[in-house]
């Protein structure tokens, strides 16, 4: 179950393993019962390979592509002889 970091006017922010089912916008603060709001995060990527890491950060950046670079369509060219339209 993944983690999810709220925010409580009253204590500070806390964590908690919650289901993927479970609603995660409000949940009551363990401490104090206040209701707290949930705190966005990046998810963190230290724990993972090194390569896998590199290749997700690299899918966030796009790539600029020159005309030259793009791949180049198969130039098929179309047959305008009829052979059944013969004398007409």
């Amino acid at each position: 179950m993944p983690n999810y970091t709220y925010v409580c006017p009253n204590c500070d922010e806390f964590t908690i393993c919650q289901s993927m089912n479970d609603t995660h916008d409000n949940v009551s603060c363990p401490a104090c019962a206040h209701l707290s709001k949930r705190v966005y995060t990046a998810f963190q990527t230290y724990g993972m390979d090194s390569k896998l890491k590199k290749r997700i950060e690299q899918g966030q950046k796009p790539k600029v592509v020159t005309k030259d670079k793009l791949p180049q369509k198969n130039q098929t060219t179309t047959n305008t002889a009829r052979p059944w339209m013969a004398g007409h």
